[in-house]
This record gives C-alpha cells, structure tokens and sequence, in this order.
C-alpha cells in the first residue's frame, strides 16, 4: 500500500521538466472563441488592463477592432507599438513590427488573429510564427483565434459550414500554451449582436447572415469548441495525476478499464467494456500486467491477440511490469483517473487465492476504491472450481519443470550435507541451511520453486532429522511449532527474496530498454542522412533481437519502392511484397506472429508518422518458431514508432524544402518577367520609333538626322543584345554545363577591347585607365572575361552622374591581378552590400533600366576562375568594385626573332 502512495520518478521528472522548461520561455494564454463576434478581443483586452493595473509591462502588439465600439474604447490606455508598413505590389500595407517588439522586450504583448497571414516580405509567413519567436524571446503573449482556424478541426468546420478555411495555425501552438480561455455566447445571442451591427458592418453583416452566420451552424460550431476546451482540461488534470499521491482517482469524467491477462476469456471482457464505453462516449484502457512469469507460446500468443483485439476497437493499451496485478490495477486508476473497472466473475481457488493473497475482485473490493466494478458474467469452464493439480499445473505452465528440478537437486544436496554434519551441529542447526537453500532458491527460482523448496525442506527435515527419524511424528512439541514456523518463515522469506529479486528485473529491463531507445534515438539525431540512420537502427535492432531488420520506404507516387535495393532493405520474395503492400495500404501490422497472412515468415510493421504512412518495416526473426514476447514486442513497436517519426519529419523536410524551391523559383520567374519586359520594352521601343522615323515620307532632318537615327537604333540594338547575353549566360551558369575555355592572355589587351566595344556607352562619361606595363599572362575564358569587366564597367556608368570620371586601374600582387573599377556615383548603403551579388537584386531607389543580373554574373565569372570579387564605398563618394585573379606560374614565352 506504502508503494502505491508514492508518485511515478519518470513522471515527477517529466513535470519538472516541463515546468523548467516554460519557466525559460514566455506564457502563452489563449482565447478561443467559436466565430467572429464572440468577444475575443474584448476579453483579451480586459485581461490586459487587468495586468497594467498589477504593474505588468503591457503593450499591444496588433489589434484588430473591426471598428467596434466597445473593443475601440478598451485599446484606450494601453501603449502600442507603431505598426510595420510594408510595400506589396504597389499597396502600402501594414503588419505588426516584431523587430520593434523584440527590441523593447516589454512582460506581456497583445497579438490578435493569430491565424493571419504576413504581407510577403515579412519576417515569418505565418503570425503564429512571430508568436513563437517572441515566446522563446522570454516574453508573455496574450492571442486569440476562432476555433475553425486550428489545424485538427479545419475539415469538420469545413463541412459544417460550406466555406473553405484558408488560414490555420498547428494544434501544436494550443499545446504550447500555458492557458486556454474559451469565450463563448449563446448562438442567438451572437445573431442578436450580428443584427445590430456589432459584429460587421453594411454588406459584410449581410453576407455573414446568409452564408457563415446561422443558428444551427453556431451551435454545431459552439459544440466543437466546447468539446475541445474540455478535452484541454482533461489533459491538463491528467498531467497533474501523474505526480498526484492520492489514492483515489478523481471521477470528473468516465473513463473505463479493463485487466487483460491471456486468457481466452480475456476478448468477451474487452467487447463488453467497448460497448460499455460506446454507450457512456466515455474512453477506455485496456490493461495487461507482466507479473515476471514467462509463458508458453500458446499463452503468448492468445496475449497478443487480446491486446490487438483491444487496439482495434479503440483502445488505449497499457502495458506495465508489476508482481501484483490488485495494486497496478489501482496504480493505473489513479494516475488516468479511471471511474469504472471492468473484471471477469472470477472463479475460487484457493490454493491460488492463498498464494496471491485473494483474487482481483475480492482484492479491489476489499480495498475500497472510488470506482465502480463492473463483473462480467464468463460462461464454460471458467464456472467450474479447479482441482489441486490444475491449480499446481497452473504454475508448472508458467514456471516451467527445469528449476523445480533444480529445486529438487538442491534440498537434495543439502539434506545430504545435513546428513553428514548432523553429528557436529545437531539437528536443529540442520534446519537452518535447509532455510538457506529456500533463500537461495527464491533468488534465482520462481514462485513455484519457492513454495516446493519450502514444504520439501519442510518434509525432508521433519521425516530425516527431527527425532523420531524415518517417520513424520513429532513427540517433541517444541520441535512440532519450530517445524511449524520453519514452514512458515521459509515460505515468506523466499516469497520476500523472489518479489526483491523481480524488483530488480523490472528495473534492469527498464534500463535497458530506455538505453536502447536511446541509442535509436541518438542514431537518428547524429545522422545526417536517412539512409545513415536507417541502416543504424535496422542492424541495431536485428542484434539485440536475433533478427534480420530492414525498411522499405515509398516513393514519390505513394507507393512502396521495392525496386531500389539500398543497404537498410532486404529482399524480397513476390508474396512478401504483396504482404508488405497490404501492410502499408491498411496500416495494420501483417505476416509471421499475426492472423493476417500469417503464412509469411517475416513480420511487416506499418512506419506511421503523425499524419502519413512513410513505409514498411520489415522483421524477419532467425527463429521463426520462437516468438516475440510481450516485452520484446513492446520495445520493437517503440522503436518503429520513432523511426516512423524521423523519416516523416525527413520527408515533410524534404517537401518544405522542395516546395521552398518552386516558391523562389516562382518568385525569380515573376522577377525575371518584370525586369525583362521593362529592359526589352525599352530598346524595342526605341528600335519601333526610329523605324517609324524612317519610314517617314516628310523626314526633313537631313544626313544628319538619319545619322542621329541610326545611332539610337546601334544604342538601342547593344541595349538589347546585352539583356539577351546576360540571360543566356546566367543559365548557363545556373545549369553548370558551362564548360571554361583556359587560355593565356595579357589583361590589358582584353581591357583594350572591352573599353572599345562601349565607346558609344561611355561617350557620357570620362574614362580613365592605369595600365599596367609587364603585366603577368593570366589563364581565363577569353569571352567570359570580357563579358564580366564590361559589366563592371556599365554598372559604373548607369550610378555615376554624366561627366563625372570612371577610373579602372591593374596591380599585381604575389598572388594575385587586381582589376578596381571606381566610379563617383552615390556610392551603395551599408545595407545593400551583401546583396549587392544576388541576382536580380536592385539597390532601392535606383534608376530605370537594368535587370539585377551583371554583378551576379561578374561574381559567376571571377569564382569559376578561381577568384575572388568584392566592392567597397570610397570616400566621400562612389562605389569601386575589385576583382582578383589568381597569377598561376607564367608559361614559357617565344623569343622574337632578329630580322
């Protein structure tokens, strides 16, 4: 009884930790409403002014009033933080500033529709997002959201009211906070409210009240949110049984539990405490104890069906270690506050009932639980009293005829050593080795063997050592109690060592399967790969199990992949991967040690993630005569069950990854379709309007003026030819088929021609260059590097004001050629120079014209050669790019010859 009282260390932990934990970041209190109109925000509001009236650091995050009233007034008096404004296709739109919030770290924030979508650009793409972010920053959070808007009940609402939900926050964030606060208002009452304009105004109420807004969609709204507050609370007064001492479960909701043992009798009590749990919606256990006593494979085999009949009809199945089934039973009640216990009419027994102190019923009774007891009527042999020896046989099935063998060899043994030393001790002495073989006994026998070793000891010492020898008289009274009390003392003392020695199993058990967990768990955390872990743990687990362990996952289409052999799968026959494809289809557990396509000799275990089947775990045991026990079978469902989560999560990480790929791939298109259109337009138009001109009958203008027009058209004609350039080259460069043309060559001279090329570029500006004399052979793309100086160059001309100088100037290092282009434009904002490389990136506020891709490619360029590209602002104004090129050991130069 002593033990019951104390409270689960695994559990005392978990809850320290928890609380550590929550402690280290922001509280999170919620405020859920079933619709728009409840009072939310109106609630949310109040709470604050409470908390500035206690002194709390209080600002408003964002709030939204809807123009209500009642909600304006109470914003009154609170400090907010200025709202962020972001640019969006044109739109000046506004958001929270999380920045600012972030910075100023007040106790407590208001953050309101915390389902909300950002304006692009923004930090986080979800609010629920900044939410987490100021949380882990240490700081309070008051929200509130309507319940349509959380992740688990979107497709219910969805069907209620005909309207899809397009904004949603994980159920992981109603975990995550410290206090769920549901605001609720009678449907009729939030009509009355809709009618009188205090919900939305003009059309919108209009809408509301045809579409989203009606009576019976309310109340099936209002249910859900009622159903799902009180299942938080449920939660939460679980959470606080677990460390609760009481004994007495408390009966705030009905929850039902049924002892499972391998009885066959065992699957009539699992159907009648469903039905039992249908009728009152209430949930259900279903409870089997190890009492540390193996069973035979029949047994073992009725056990698991028992416990996957229970899984199959919705059960929750706990499984735990105890030599005491009455007192796990009460263990179990009060820490999932069970109300209702389910057990069979037991049958009497009384060499059983003595040995185990009474059966179930009478031991629940006896001790007086605050729960009801349910006694299922069993039909059949179950009615009928057992003799003595299927009583004893009982026990021989489940301890087995070795170690009462072994039992029999040791009160052997010692009445022989007895025998022997009779003489020297007296027959009294004599009784006390036999008491020491029955402790000896219970430390490494069973329940069984202790009881043999007690009465044999009993009888062997009674009929060869206590006078009158050879016959079971006892003329002496003294030597009658003292025969008596060795029987007596005997049998506790090997019952006490047995129950210590089943202690520590449990406890070694224990250990190592949390040992192991952890070793699974710390091979998928140090693995960078899927394919690393999965051989870890399927070699790992076919080890300690004397299996052959493998996985197969499914592919892109949904389906298994049996075709890719990887070095964490095995082979497979054609009927196997049929058993495997239904295992995945069906989600259910198929093959050896099932009844579903039990003819297989391996086991196919489904890897269930949160909200996928990922894969197949398969199980092929070197014995396949010999099955899993009921903890061997626990640890590997564990196991798989962590793996299930860790290759989802892979997964889910590959798609976000995947769909982040598309997203920026989209982006760059619509970016690329925007800067094109306008770089293409504009020298198209130009090319348009001096043909126009041409083609002018009246053109009056002269030599000179066609002159003119054809130097628009060549300027024009090069604007466009560079446009397409630049694409082609940056595919190339993106698509990594650009192979380098490596040939020696004097960089003066390809700045000679580069500067040539964009003479009708540069006529605006003046063009200074320091060349270098003996400068060093560098080993380039001829082409390319023509192509990246001329960018560097026209860059400088469309930033640098008209007459002002673009100075380009060669030095050389022991290492490197350094190739500066200065100009004495604005010079670029400290902000901007680390995308000043990224394509498509226009420093903001720039003139008209470019596409965001020159520096990009100068960078493309000088890298693939090995070297290196960086820019600078010198003073007080002006930008200078500096691009070094690696000078490799000079090749062998033709001597000229004398004419």
């Amino acid at each position: 009884m002593g033990y019951d009282q104390r409270p689960d260390p695994d559990a005392l932990l978990s809850v320290l930790d928890e609380q550590e934990m929550n402690e280290s970041k922001g509280q999170l209190r919620i405020f859920l409403g079933m619709s728009a109109g409840v009072g939310k925000t109106y609630a949310m509001l109040r709470a604050a002014h409470q908390k500035l009236q206690e002194g709390v650091d209080v600002i408003v995050g964002i709030v939204e009033t809807h123009g209500r009233a009642e909600t304006v007034a109470l914003t009154q008096g609170l400090p907010m933080i200025a709202r962020k404004k972001l640019d969006y296709r044109g739109t000046a739109l506004e958001e929270m500033d999380l920045e600012e919030i972030l910075r100023r770290k007040p106790e407590l924030v208001l953050v309101d529709e915390l389902a909300h979508t950002n304006v692009p650009g923004s930090r986080h793409e979800k609010r629920y997002q900044d939410v987490l972010e100021i949380l882990d920053a240490g700081i309070d959070v008051y929200t509130a959201f309507n319940v349509q808007h959380l992740e688990s009940r979107k497709d219910s609402v969805e069907a209620i009211t005909g309207i899809p939900i397009r904004e949603t926050v994980p159920d992981s964030i109603l975990e995550r906070a410290t206090l769920v606060e549901l605001v609720d208002i009678a449907p009729s009452e939030l009509l009355k409210r809709l009618k009188e304009g205090k919900v939305y105004l003009g059309d919108k109420a209009e809408r509301a009240v045809q579409n989203f807004f009606k009576e019976d969609k309310l109340t099936a709204l209002r249910e859900i949110a009622l159903r799902m507050t009180a299942e938080r609370v449920d939660q939460d007064l679980q959470k606080l049984g677990r460390v609760r001492t009481e004994g007495s479960p408390w009966q705030t909701n009905e929850r039902l539990l049924v002892a499972v043992s391998h009885s066959p009798y065992s699957e009539k009590l699992i159907r009648a405490t469903r039905r039992l749990a249908y009728n009152l919606e209430a949930p259900w256990i279903a409870l089997h104890v190890d009492t540390g006593i193996s069973l035979n494979d029949a047994d073992q085999t009725q056990l698991m069906k028992n416990l996957n009949l229970a899984r199959e009809l919705k059960a929750e199945v706990i499984n735990t270690i105890e030599i005491d089934v009455p007192s796990a039973v009460r263990r179990v009640c009060r820490l999932k506050n069970v109300t209702q216990v389910v057990v069979g009419r037991p049958t009497r027994r009384w060499f059983r009932d003595l040995i185990e102190r009474g059966n179930l019923l009478g031991r629940l009774v006896r001790e007086s639980l605050e729960v009801d007891v349910h006694i299922i009527r069993q039909e059949g042999m179950s009615l009928q009293r057992p003799s003595l020896m299927d009583e004893v046989s009982y026990y021989r099935s489940k301890t087995g005829f070795s170690k009462y063998w072994y039992t029999f060899c040791l009160i052997t043994a010692v009445g022989v050593v007895g025998e022997l030393s009779v003489k020297f001790i007296g027959y009294r002495a004599v009784g006390f080795l036999f008491l020491l073989a029955v402790i000896v006994n219970g430390t490494f026998g069973s329940i069984g063997a202790v009881v043999l070793s007690a009465a044999m000891s009993t009888l062997v010492w009674d009929y060869f050592f206590i006078p009158p020898k050879m016959t079971f008289a006892i003329t002496n009274s003294e030597d009658f109690l003292m025969c008596i009390a060795f029987f007596v003392v005997a049998l506790i003392t090997g019952f006490l060592t047995n129950r210590i020695r089943f202690h520590e199993m449990v406890i070694r058990e224990r250990e190592e399967r949390t040992n192991v967990l952890y070793e699974v768990l710390q091979d998928i955390a140090n693995a960078t790969e899927k394919s690393d872990f999965l051989r870890k743990v399927t070699v790992r687990v076919g080890s300690l199990l004397s299996a052959k362990c493998g996985v197969i996952l499914k592919s892109a289409q949904g389906q298994l992949d049996f075709s890719e052999q990887k070095d964490y799968s095995v082979t497979l026959s054609e009927k196997d991967q049929a058993v495997a494809q239904w295992c995945f289809s069906n989600r259910k557990r198929a093959g050896w040690s099932t009844d579903t396509l039990s003819q297989s000799s391996s086991l196919f275990i489904p890897l269930g993630g949160i909200s996928e089947t990922v894969g197949v775990f398969i199980f092929q045991p070197l014995k396949v005569s010999r099955k899993l026990g009921l903890e061997k079978d626990s640890l590997l469902s564990s196991i798989v069950r962590q793996l299930g989560a860790a290759i989802e999560r892979h997964f889910l990480a590959k798609r976000l990854t995947e769909t982040q790929r598309l997203k920026d791939s989209e982006d760059l298109h619509q970016t690329l379709l925007n800067s094109i259109s306008h770089e293409m337009r504009t020298p198209l138009t130009a090319i348009l309007g001096a043909a126009s001109a041409l083609e002018n009958d009246q053109l009056t203008g002269g030599a000179q003026y066609v002159k003119d027009v054809a130097f628009g058209l060549h300027e024009a004609g090069d604007r466009l030819n560079r446009v397409v350039e630049n694409l082609l080259d940056m595919s190339r460069l993106n698509s990594g088929v650009m192979s380098l043309k490596l040939e020696w060559h004097d960089f003066n001279d390809l700045l000679s021609v580069a500067v040539k090329k964009l003479e009708k570029s540069l006529h605006h500006h003046r063009l200074k260059i320091d060349f270098m004399e003996g400068a060093p052979l560098i080993k380039m793309d001829y082409r390319l590097m023509e192509h990246a100086i001329s960018n560097l160059i026209l860059n400088a001309t469309m930033y640098a004001p008209a007459s002002t100088e673009i100075k380009i100037s060669l030095k050389k290092d022991d290492r490197y050629l350094t190739v500066s282009v200065e100009d004495q434009g604005p010079g670029i904002p400290a902000e901007s120079i680390p995308k000043i490389f990224d394509k498509f990136f226009r420093v903001p506020g720039s003139p008209t014209g470019g596409t965001g891709l020159g520096l990009s490619i100068v960078k493309s360029i000088v890298e693939l050669h090995k070297g290196i590209i960086s820019m600078h602002n010198n003073s007080p104004h002006g930008a200078c790019f500096v691009m070094e090129l690696p000078c490799l050991e000079q090749p062998s130069r033709p001597m000229e010859k004398d004419s």
